[in-house]
């Protein structure tokens, strides 16, 4: 691997958009790189909070229930919470897609950009179920994508309801315990405190450990850069059954996001020209932001974790977008088998 090119990329990066700590974890076929930055040099298996990628332990869950059979995803939410009114019209699968015409949030776009974690820190478990039977019997905009982490929430509730036992327990019996993730909690309190990476506002302000009661399998999980390079790698089917069955079922285009990219169960999918087909994701909480990304033709996969979330702006910059950040380093740490020329050949696996 050419590090010296990769590191480059990132020293690029960081320079248009700092963050203190930074974890590169990547994988191409049987050779590993990995890269830790700033804050974490030096620590002993740094836990960062890996925001919305959580979401796919949820979505992954959903997926060995349907497996063992003691799930579908067309039962209707009915079959567990009858109580709200529209929860009859809507399956499993909507609430795993965003389809299901949920809300994105409990509270307005403009009060989560103002005040959003004060907002998160005093949610109560109970607030969920009260914000949901408040909504209409039709909602708006069923059927088409419309992320969501309310519909995320409730799927891991009714998940933990067919399980029988908490959310987090159920992830981490048929999840986590499996593949020896060790160091993936809901709960920072669960973790040495020197083990806590510190996070940042966009401002570049120290924020306490994210946490959002009640809203947990939408995205309030805690891992480090080998956990969750460990579950990428089941993902990919390397770590045997039941994990090669599930990824046939997860990364199936489901709902369209927008051009060139669909949406799986949980993963988001598109088609790289020299990565072939991909499954990625992204996360932020109020201090930290983190990516992961698999390709489905190619052995590679990748895990980026850092501890400051920047501008909203950033996204749309391609010099400053963590979402692109990937491909990037990929392309210099493999020239040779990634080069420009190859297009969508890398697919073979041959270039």
């Amino acid at each position: 691997m050419h590090t010296d090119a990769a590191l480059s990329v990132l020293k690029t990066f960081l320079a248009r958009s700092p963050r203190s700590a930074v974890e590169v974890q990547v994988r191409l076929g049987h050779d590993s790189w990995s890269w830790r930055h700033g804050d974490v040099e030096g620590m002993e298996l740094p836990v960062f909070e890996v925001g919305s990628v959580g979401k796919l332990f949820t979505t992954t869950l959903l997926a060995l229930l349907v497996q063992r059979g003691e799930l579908g995803l067309t039962d209707p939410v009915s079959r567990f919470f009858p109580q709200f009114p529209w929860a009859e019209s809507m399956t499993l699968h909507q609430l795993a897609t965003h389809t299901s015409g949920l809300p994105r949030d409990v509270f307005p776009t403009w009060q989560m950009l103002l005040r959003g974690r004060q907002l998160a820190e005093a949610f109560g478990p109970d607030d969920l179920g009260h914000f949901l039977l408040r909504q209409p019997r039709v909602l708006r905009g069923a059927g088409k994508m419309r992320y969501s982490n309310v519909g995320m929430a409730l799927l891991g509730r009714i998940l933990a309801e067919a399980c029988g036992k908490s959310y987090g327990d159920a992830v981490r019996e048929l999840i986590l315990e499996p593949l020896g993730m060790r160091d993936t909690a809901i709960d920072h309190e669960g973790y040495p405190a020197e083990r806590l990476v510190q996070g940042h506002d966009s401002r570049g302000r120290r924020v306490p450990p994210f946490q959002w009661r009640g809203m947990e399998p939408a995205g309030v999980w805690r891992s480090t850069g080998e956990d969750m390079m460990k579950f990428l790698l089941a993902q990919m089917g390397a770590s045997g059954e039941p994990w090669v069955s599930l990824a046939g079922l997860m990364v199936q285009p489901q709902a369209t996001v927008g051009r060139g990219t669909w949406m799986g169960l949980g993963w988001m999918l598109s088609q790289d020209s020299r990565l072939g087909r991909v499954a990625w994701h992204s996360g932020g909480t109020f201090g930290q932001h983190a990516m992961a990304g698999w390709s489905l033709d190619i052995p590679v996969a990748i895990m980026i974790l850092t501890n400051r979330i920047p501008p909203w702006w950033h996204h749309l910059s391609p010099g400053r977008s963590l979402e692109g950040l990937p491909q990037k380093l990929l392309v210099a740490l493999a020239p040779e088998r990634f080069s420009a020329g190859c297009g969508g050949g890398c697919g073979t696996g041959r270039c």
